[in-house]
């Protein structure tokens, strides 16, 4: 499975895309200072707020 993650500090966004054939489907969106299980590491929580630099 591929995936495609999309980060905008800015907006302090994270969208989570899935290869579908030749297309990629929008599987999630997350934002603010969440902690997301993000595919395809669904195991683990991702601190968003780390990532913007908030932490």
């Amino acid at each position: 499975m591929t995936n495609v993650w999309l980060v905008d500090p800015i907006a302090q966004t994270l969208e989570v895309f899935r290869a579908a054939g030749p297309h990629y489907l929008l599987v999630a969106t997350h934002g603010g200072d969440s902690l997301v299980p993000a595919e395809p590491f669904e195991a683990i929580e991702l601190e968003l707020a780390a990532v913007w630099g908030q932490r």
